[in-house]
């Protein structure tokens, strides 16, 4: 049994001791970046720090820590997950550290980048190309007039006034969240326009009695956290913190009439923008998914794009999810847009972390700027990994080339952190404050409006010159020396981590020995097919992506594990085509068939495998027996004596007599029952005749088929010790084979003519 539980559930004071003193023995902690000990003042960051290092100080405990992002661009917070692994690693001296020590540490971190998978032991592991690019957009006038009027009252709101120096950060964050709200969408303006203003004052007065010290370690609502997702609400509540005056609050009414009149495809150019970048999308034959900000931008953008798409496109599925909607209900929806032909997704970014889109989508519209450089890769990241099966997967951030903030957000913070990509492959977590840069720039935008952004459109993008806004020039200096020392700092990570250690020719074998033991995709899609076929009769046909399975004649106990529907699409190969349903070898429907098959066998019932045949064949010279055993082996660890049971499959057997000693080994026992067709009958008598010669010989074998049990054994240790050495140095040794083998089948192949 396994347990998936929650980090930020079990991270409380509550819970948290309880699930640590009774914790599984193997802990395995997903999207781990999210645990490191924080540089700031995240409470939350510090609980699941706190709680994942008590996991890893356990005596005996297993931990696996998986993470895309292990550098969050803050060393220090990098250590700290390197301290979960052994105290020591916490103070390592990574650039200057010994070739014995990062050894030492390569033993227990991992990290691969997908060219070290592209091309894995000569399989294919594809990822899709991912193409970017920006699309700004020009305010229409109406909306350029209301822009203009809004961003006066924000500066007049922000203006210095010592009689409510108290209330200066609310200030700044209010007027920061007006212009993010009404340059996200006039729904999400009017939302918080519309904030229920006769309440403002007691709102206003508990903001006013809250200690200095508080106020300065608050952390401004209106930004985007590092990692995790923030919410998706607008954030009204600052705005009801601001103490307002009646004509103030008239103003506010004002915008919100002037906006409402403005919420529509004609006058809302960053909503026409979108309409055609999706059309093109959609006429080349992509899925887009279209992040927004907030839920009533992304409820606006639903309702507006989907009947001007749908003239077009009428077979399309537009949906909206945002966090309104349970987890549960949003994977539903999800799963069940894959059905459709053409699919739009709008969404917030609940869904920019830890849910895997790549199935079904393969473009990603950034309808409102991320804040984070760090969420602009969880964005993109949903569609372009492993298992997305386009080649292609687009990406666009749309801005408006009229409004300052997006400009500062796009070309002092994104644009740098896209350049890196584009040319090193490497993705680099943001390393400064991105919040901070921005309430630097953005305060200086409001309280000087002399401070000027020159623009230069050229074909691709536009220009943006911070000569004459000093604050912005030197923001964005800090910022590319910065961003440039991380990618260096990436890049030597990566040469000291990479995992040189491991050579694949050296393990291949190994390996190929475990596919062959419990079954490769290939033995999978050959059983499947052949029993649903031959043993019950259901018809399993090849197309060009899969199989088209018809579920009409499958026992009820199969068809339940399928999807709905008849035919039903599937394919026993990962990444998955499109409209395919994926069966792998640890599929419930998989494991149903063998028990089955197993059951009927051993019960001699209808429908089941044969245990004993005598075939004449043509891929045969001479009398051939194959024998399937099952053999088990008991090894143990040196070191610490813990017993492992290792059993696997085992095809043997003879060409001629067992004395002519023509013996055959597995992967030649296992090629002629692969391949041998019977050419012509032979009567029931003749097989039982051979058969009973066959078993008679089997008696005098006792001693040869021991010997197979210990050379097998032997095999299974080296095996085991070739892997060890490159991990953990422990040594094996065999307690025992179990003997005798179990036979399973005998199956004998006689030339034809005989």
């Amino acid at each position: 049994p396994y347990q998936v539980i929650s980090v930020d559930f079990i991270k409380s004071d509550v819970r948290r001791d309880v699930f640590v003193e009774q914790c599984p023995e193997l802990v395995i902690v997903d999207e781990t970046h999210t645990c490191a000990r924080p540089t700031g003042a995240s409470t939350s960051q510090q609980q699941r720090y706190h709680l994942v290092s008590r996991i890893a100080t356990k005596p005996g405990q297993q931990l696996i820590l998986l993470t895309a992002t292990p550098h969050s661009g803050k060393p220090e917070e990098f250590h700290s997950l390197l301290g979960l692994l052994r105290p020591e690693f916490e103070t390592l001296d990574l650039p200057n550290s010994t070739q014995a020590e990062r050894r030492e540490l390569a033993r227990f971190f991992v990290q691969r980048k997908r060219a070290d998978v592209e091309k894995w032991m000569g399989e294919d592991t594809p990822f899709p190309e991912r193409e970017a690019f920006e699309w700004p957009y020009d305010l229409s006038s109406g909306y350029s007039r209301f822009f203009e009027a809004i961003l006066d009252f924000a500066r007049k709101l922000i203006a210095p006034d010592p009689a409510r120096g108290h209330q200066k950060r609310v200030q700044y964050w209010t007027a920061l969240a007006l212009l993010r709200g009404v340059m996200s969408s006039p729904a999400a303006g009017i939302e918080m326009l519309n904030t229920r203003l006769e309440n403002l004052a007691t709102a206003a007065g508990d903001d006013a009695a809250t200690p200095d010290s508080a106020r300065e370690s608050e952390a401004n609502p209106v930004g985007d956290t590092e990692f995790g997702f923030e919410g998706d609400n607008a954030p009204t509540q600052v705005i009801e913190r601001n103490d307002w005056t009646d004509h103030q609050r008239r103003r506010l009414r004002d915008f919100a009439q002037e906006l409402a009149a403005l919420g529509n495809i004609k006058d809302d150019s960053k909503l026409a923008s979108a309409e055609l970048i999706l059309d093109d999308w959609l006429s080349a034959g992509f899925n887009p998914v279209v992040f927004c900000r907030y839920i009533a931008t992304a409820n606006y953008v639903g309702e507006h794009l989907a009947p001007a798409l749908k003239r077009k496109f009428p077979k399309l599925d537009l949906q909206v999810i945002t966090s309104e909607l349970p987890d549960e209900l949003r994977k539903q929806r999800i799963e069940e847009m894959g059905r459709s032909p053409q699919r739009v997704l709008v969404a917030t970014d609940c869904l920019s972390e830890g849910v895997n889109l790549q199935e079904h989508f393969t473009g990603v519209l950034h309808y409102d700027l991320p804040w984070n450089p760090n969420r602009l890769e969880q964005r993109e990241g949903r569609v372009d990994r492993y298992g997305q099966m386009a080649s292609k997967v687009k990406a666009c951030l749309l801005y408006g080339a009229d409004n300052p903030i997006d400009g500062i957000v796009l070309d002092v913070l994104l644009r740098k952190v896209r350049e890196i990509k584009r040319a090193t492959g490497i993705n680099v977590p943001f390393p400064e404050d991105s919040q901070s840069i921005i309430d630097t720039i953005t305060q200086a935008l409001l309280l000087n409006p002399g401070r000027q952004i020159e623009k230069k459109r050229n074909k691709h993008q536009i220009e943006f010159d911070f000569g004459d806004f000093g604050e912005a020039a030197a923001a964005k200096a800090n910022v590319t020396r910065k961003v440039d020392e991380a990618a260096e700092r990436e890049k030597a990570s990566r040469s000291i981590f990479a995992q040189n250690a491991i050579k694949a020719q050296e393990i291949e074998a190994d390996l190929r020995e475990v596919d062959e033991a419990i079954g490769d995709p290939k033995a999978v899609e050959e059983f499947v097919s052949a029993t649903l076929n031959n043993l019950l009769g259901v018809e399993i046909r090849r197309e060009r992506k899969g199989y088209r399975l018809v579920t009409g004649n499958l026992p009820a106990a199969l068809r339940e594990l399928l999807p709905a529907g008849d035919p039903v699409h599937v394919s026993f190969h990962s990444p998955t085509p499109e409209g395919h349903h994926y069966i792998g070898r640890k599929h419930r429907f998989v494991e149903q068939l063998c028990q089955l098959v197993m059951a009927n066998t051993l019960a001699r019932a209808d429908k089941r495998a044969a245990r004993a045949a005598v075939v004449r064949t043509r891929q045969v010279a001479t009398k051939t027996t194959l024998l399937l055993f099952r053999c088990r082996n008991v090894i143990e660890q040196s070191k610490v004596g813990n017993k492992i049971v290792a059993e696997e499959m085992l095809l043997w057997g003879w060409r001629g007599t067992p004395q002519q000693k023509e013996f055959l080994d597995h992967a030649e026992a296992k090629r002629l029952l692969s391949e041998a067709r019977a050419s012509s009958d032979l009567s029931p008598q003749a097989r039982a005749g051979f058969l009973d010669n066959e078993l008679k010989l089997l008696a005098g074998l006792g001693a040869e088929f021991d010997a197979i049990a210990e050379q097998q054994s032997k095999r299974l240790v080296d095996a085991h010790e070739r892997f060890s050495a490159l991990m953990d140095k422990q040594r094996f040794q065999v307690v025992y084979p179990v003997l005798p083998m179990d036979l399973l089948g005998v199956y004998i192949l006689l030339p034809d003519g005989a």
